[in-house]
């Protein structure tokens, strides 16, 4: 049972708060808030109710001690006076909730009740959170291949600012991924992240979902529900698949743009919003806008920074990082904590045409795992059948990079890498990069700015891969100068 802890200096109290909860709750007492302390050192409190006026330390004395060691606990502050300067004092220090004396039993009894709901609650959030997180880990996104770092790069650039952001892709790019980064890295972090994701909700549900409705907007309209921009609040208001919103829905998502304000469904009364719009595609908008299937005006509302992540097979490189990371990500949960891939297996992996991105490369690695993880050693046998069939397969359709911002895409001589007989996964990577940063600065006759053109990134980010491949000289700073200023 959930333990109550009682803390009141009248004896009478205590006792009838005792009969009123003991057969519902374990029941604690203490006369004083000394007594109190002592036992928050040997027993585990659910919910305390508090007294205001007691000799000694007073109880709103204690309950700034108390909010401050254990701000998760709910505290009710019990006391003969309802003089409102109290009762402000109270919860402004932290108190739930706030009971007059003589007690309505019925009254106490929900007050106490709601109070371990409330913790409950919170508990049940923290729980979410981590497991979203967890679901989400933007703190491991992976990746080095040049086109795939400039466009976490831009993701970067854009989080400190309040613009629209639009994301495009292929399916299983990750831009969900991309669009958490991007909250995560904002000033709004300690806000909402809410996704809507279009193609999912039915068009007579879409516009309910995202301004809310009133009591008898429509059959089954039973209470009033808030829609996701109102859950939103100050925070990320996320709209994957953009390009599958219909007509009429644009028509008033540009209108929320534009006046940052809306109403319920069957509402009078206009609502305010602050949430900041990030928008993920797979289909190339501006050509979608030009055919008329999508509103040219709103387009040019979310086009305000554009990144495009690159699609897996413009990043083969990034390939043996990825099979690294999902092992050691996935293997504990399915216990193959010491599984990897043979050279020849890394070779099929590295050579199939991956159209379903980097979710299906996690999604291969989970199937082996499951199927051979105790194994250890995985053979190209292991492979899912369309690895033993051609690998060359036909590219699916790429989305087209839109202005103003442009990413790079890998360079078009980028092949598969070379996966030597004997070595670590990071030593082959690490030879690949090399060669691909030798060729750059070859054509570009050592000069790194250009060498970084070539390469599609920066030249701060490819003077730290030169000084990590040990390709970088502490003379080769002055004549790359030299030959910028000509």
């Amino acid at each position: 049972m959930p333990k109550l802890l009682i803390v009141d200096d009248e004896r009478g109290s205590r006792e009838a708060l005792r009969v009123i909860f003991s057969s519902d709750y374990t029941v604690l007492t203490a006369a004083t808030a000394e007594e109190a302390q002592s036992m928050f050192s040997r027993d585990q409190v659910d919910v305390m109710l508090l007294d205001v006026m007691m000799p000694g330390r007073s109880g709103l004395d204690f309950l700034r001690q108390i909010h401050a060691d254990h701000p998760e606990l709910p505290i009710i502050m019990v006391s003969a006076s309802t003089a409102i300067p109290s009762v402000v004092e109270a919860i402004r220090h932290g108190a739930l909730d706030f009971v007059s004396k003589p007690f309505d039993v019925e009254n106490i009894r929900h007050v106490v009740r709601r109070a371990l709901e409330t913790k409950r609650l919170h508990r049940q959030v923290a729980v979410l959170a981590t497991e979203l997180s967890s679901a989400f880990p933007t703190q491991e996104i992976v990746g080095t291949s040049p086109s795939f770092v400039a466009a976490i790069e831009q993701l970067r650039q854009a989080a400190s600012t309040d613009a629209t952001v639009l994301i495009q892709g292929e399916s299983g790019t990750g831009k969900e991924l991309a669009a958490r980064l991007l909250h995560e890295q904002s000033p709004r972090r300690e806000e909402p992240f809410v996704a809507v994701h279009c193609a999912a909700l039915p068009e007579n549900l879409l516009e309910s979902e995202l301004f809310g409705h009133e009591k008898g907007a429509f059959t089954n309209a039973d209470r009033q529900k808030p829609g996701r921009f109102e859950l939103a609040g100050s925070g990320t208001l996320f709209f994957d698949e953009i390009g599958e919103m219909s007509a009429a829905t644009q028509v008033k998502l540009l209108r929320v743009l534009q006046e940052r304000e809306f109403m319920r469904v069957g509402g009078t009364r206009l609502l305010r919003t602050n949430a900041r719009i990030v928008t993920a595609t797979a289909r190339d908008l501006r050509q979608e806008a030009a055919a008329g299937r999508f509103r040219e005006d709103l387009f040019y509302r979310l086009n305000v920074v554009q990144v495009r992540l690159p699609p897996l097979r413009e990043r083969r490189g990034d390939i043996p990082l990825l099979l690294t990371h999902f092992l050691n990500r996935l293997g504990p949960a399915l216990h193959t904590e010491s599984c990897q891939f043979d050279n020849e297996a890394l070779r099929c992996l590295c050579a199939y045409g991956w159209p379903g991105n980097v979710r299906e490369l996690r999604n291969v690695v989970e199937r082996v795992l499951v199927l051979h993880g105790r194994e250890h050693v995985i053979s190209a046998s292991r492979l899912p059948e369309e690895f033993h069939a051609d690998i060359n397969p036909a590219p699916p359709q790429t989305v087209t990079e839109l202005e103003p911002l442009r990413v790079p895409s890998a360079p078009p001589d980028e092949a598969v890498p070379a996966i030597p007989e004997s070595g670590t996964l990071e030593e082959s990577v690490n030879r690949f990069e090399r060669r691909l940063i030798s060729d750059a600065l070859h054509k570009a006759n050592g000069v790194q700015t250009r060498a970084a053109e070539i390469l599609g990134t920066t030249r701060r980010i490819l003077r730290y891969k030169m000084e990590k491949l040990g390709l970088a000289k502490p003379d080769n700073d002055e004549p790359e100068k030299r030959n910028e200023n000509i």
